[in-house]
């Protein structure tokens, strides 16, 4: 991809964790967001002074499922386990970053199906069938994980390199349309994650929800 960004992704290898590392249960979560009185909006999130938000948050067994991968409130991290800031990409310009959500007690969950490519637009880019509620300040989040054969979406196509495409069968995918697919085999858009940011003075991105669909081929 036309980014800053050199996350390479083993696309066999997925590691194993333990499972009290990963696994917070769905119960848990809910009480902690119950708790929170419906502070949690899509766009800003207000978790200042919230130091294990995102302990609780994030979940995800060991199948790490699309709807446990990301839940409300988990940080996107690049590949060292460093939140991904407002400012990091410029706004407007396209450019992207492949992210990951943060584990438990720090550091990127780096496994295949947790890869995801946070892009930034102008909010006035967007078109349906995106989810512009999931969207913030120009930065749209979407599954990596190509839906025909699972391969990871790493480069970039189409006239003005707006396209997001997979190397392995040539599907190509429009990130300002849902992502929806525009070339090759792939029989669906990438799923959409739907992203916020927090109200604190590091403004960084996180998730306010799992993906909206199945990750890869189904």
């Amino acid at each position: 991809m036309s980014t800053n960004d050199d996350t390479d992704v083993d696309t066999e290898a997925q590691p194993a964790y333990e499972e009290d590392e990963l696994q917070t249960t769905r119960r848990n979560a809910a009480k902690f967001f119950a708790a929170l009185g419906g502070a949690a909006a899509v766009g800003t999130f207000a978790v200042s002074g919230l130091k294990g938000l995102n302990d609780a948050a994030l979940s995800g067994g060991p199948d790490y499922n699309y709807k446990t991968l990301y839940a409300q409130g988990t940080k996107l991290v690049d590949k060292e386990g460093n939140g991904i800031k407002v400012g990091d990409i410029p706004k407007g310009s396209g450019n992207e970053k492949t992210v990951f959500p943060e584990k438990k007690g720090g550091g990127a969950l780096q496994v295949k199906t947790a890869t995801t490519l946070l892009a930034r637009f102008s909010e006035s880019d967007f078109k349906s069938p995106t989810n512009t509620d999931g969207t913030v300040d120009g930065y749209v989040a979407y599954s990596g994980v190509c839906t025909h054969a699972g391969c990871i979406v790493s480069q970039r196509a189409g006239p003005d390199n707006e396209y997001f495409h997979c190397p392995c069968h040539q599907s190509t995918y429009n990130p300002l349309e849902g992502c929806k697919v525009v070339g090759g085999p792939a029989p669906r858009a990438l799923p959409q994650l739907p992203i916020g940011v927090t109200e604190d003075d590091n403004q960084l991105i996180i998730a306010t929800g799992p993906f909206e669909g199945p990750i890869g081929p189904q």
